[in-house]
């Protein structure tokens, strides 16, 4: 009974994306070349407090390219998981925090980049800290070679709420603005030095 709740609940949340997102004013800054239509699948990097309009901008600009998320195996990762599916998203139950436990969904992950599917991931979730970036999303580039694309969400006027994200709740009519900045392609081989190198310039890329 729980399960089924969850899923009216992450159905409910994919009609509020919709709703809200069909009143926003997008504008685009793309440095990466994501309108590319040649591109393969990229490996997208977002805050946690930035994805409420993901779904819905991947729908609008890149729904020729299919999709796939990495949600935390909590009730509210299957929320999130039940209202990505709602935009043809996979999921992969797993954590970007404890890769040694999302060993999993980092192999999935990894299939589904191989694919040449968009992956979602928010770096800092699915408990924070805010804004720090966990190494998940770095050994997943470096285990497939993949592009990861920083993707930026700014807008005009939102609600904060007072979670452990700050989750940002954009509202309607207001102004959205992303960007692509330029990729990231992570070597193969690293040491730890090069790998901490690697996180930290990802995480700036991301700004906040």
């Amino acid at each position: 009974m729980a399960k089924i709740r969850i899923k009216n609940v992450g159905k409910l949340v994919a009609l509020l994306i919709r709703g809200i997102g069909g009143t926003l004013r997008f504008e685009v800054e793309d440095k990466a070349g994501a309108f590319n239509t040649q591109r393969p699948g990229w490996i997208w990097a977002f805050w946690h407090n930035r994805m409420f309009v993901i779904p819905y901008v991947h729908e609008l600009w890149f729904a020729h390219i299919p999709g796939a998320i990495l949600s935390s195996p909590s009730g509210d990762g299957q929320i999130i998981a039940d209202a990505c599916a709602q935009f043809g998203f996979e999921a992969a139950r797993g954590s970007s925090s404890k890769p040694q436990k999302g060993l999993g969904a980092l192999i999935m992950m990894a299939e589904k980049v191989k694919e040449g599917r968009d992956i979602g991931i928010t770096p800092d979730g699915p408990r924070g800290p805010i804004y720090q970036l966990q190494p998940g999303i770095i050994k997943l580039g470096q285990l497939t070679g993949g592009t990861i694309v920083p993707v930026r969400v700014e807008y005009s006027r939102a609600l904060r709420f007072k979670t452990w994200d700050q989750f940002l709740l954009p509202l309607p009519f207001s102004k959205v603005r992303v960007i692509f900045e330029p990729t990231i392609t992570v070597p193969r081989k690293m040491t730890e030095e090069e790998f901490e190198t690697q996180r930290l310039a990802l995480e700036q890329a991301m700004g906040h």
